[in-house]
């Protein structure tokens, strides 16, 4: 029960674990001696948040729920950056190259590279 206990204070932490678990359960677990049902409460959703909400045997891990529900593919869904306007990045170039001073130089080169990141 202690590995399980170990195993299951990663899980809460390290997200990348989590995954790993699911994703590929045999390498993730490899380091921990488990029963079989203890790997299958870990690597299932649904029974690792049954026994998150029943405490698994520990009074500090009473107060936890976990909620899991919905489709999870695991793909980042971070929108897209939009590319710069080539007209936009045409006129810092041009400032740049027309620039008088070092600060009118600096502030468009500041510009051109927060349009190309």
């Amino acid at each position: 029960m202690d590995e399980f206990k170990r195993a299951l204070a990663r899980i809460q932490s390290d997200y990348g674990f989590y995954i790993d678990c699911q994703a590929n359960p045999a390498v993730a677990l490899a380091g921990y001696d488990l029963s079989a049902d203890e790997r299958s409460v870990l690597t299932n959703p649904v029974k690792l948040a049954d026994a998150l909400r029943g405490g698994v045997g520990a009074s500090s891990l009473r107060s936890i729920t976990v909620t899991i529900s919905g489709k999870h593919d695991w793909v980042n869904r971070q929108p897209k950056k939009k590319n710069p306007s080539v007209n936009a990045v045409a006129h810092e170039v041009e400032a740049i190259k027309q620039a008088s001073t070092s600060e009118e130089r600096t502030g468009a080169a500041v510009r051109l590279m927060g349009l190309i990141g």
